[in-house]
């Protein structure tokens, strides 16, 4: 009898385990499938200019950069700093600072989606004291077909 309920028991481990399994595969798969509608490129008004939120796929993941200006940027990301994604917000633990002996400082960013538009906040401490930063909207293949024949013409000068 013993022996019927340990196997029982096991049985019981066993089938928890693997409905655990496929529930971190089906919120891996909607992770990916929430990534892959945002990958593009989102422009904003910045300090400097014109800022550049980029999402693009990579190996294994997905990048987040947000450059603040050509030559500056505010966080480089990809997949493994991304903590979490739900009710349509990306949220970003990310190592402002790592030190010699290997502690980091972390601040967290959310990226908080719509149709055509990623609103960005920041926290320095954590996601709760996360403050707004800027809203970005979705550059059109029109938008990048003039950049591009922009920049050939600079190039032809």
């Amino acid at each position: 009898m013993r022996k019927t309920v340990l196997a029982i028991l096991a049985m019981i481990l066993v089938l928890s385990a693997c409905g655990q399994a496929e529930k971190v595969e089906d919120e891996q798969a909607n992770y990916e499938e929430k990534l892959e509608s945002l990958v593009g490129e989102y422009e904003y008004p910045s300090d400097y200019g014109v800022g550049r939120l980029i999402i693009k796929k990579a190996d294994g993941g997905y990048d987040i950069f947000d450059y603040e200006s050509e030559s500056s940027y505010r966080f480089l990301a990809d997949s493994s700093n991304i903590q979490a994604i739900e009710d349509n917000k990306i949220y970003i633990r990310y190592p402002e600072a790592v030190f010699s002996d290997d502690t980091a400082v972390f601040s967290y960013y959310i990226l908080e989606y719509g149709t055509d538009e990623v609103t960005v906040y920041y926290g320095e401490t954590s996601p709760e004291d996360a403050r707004f930063l800027y809203c970005a909207t979705r550059k059109t293949s029109e938008d990048t077909k003039e950049t591009a024949e922009f920049s050939m013409g600079e190039n032809l000068k």
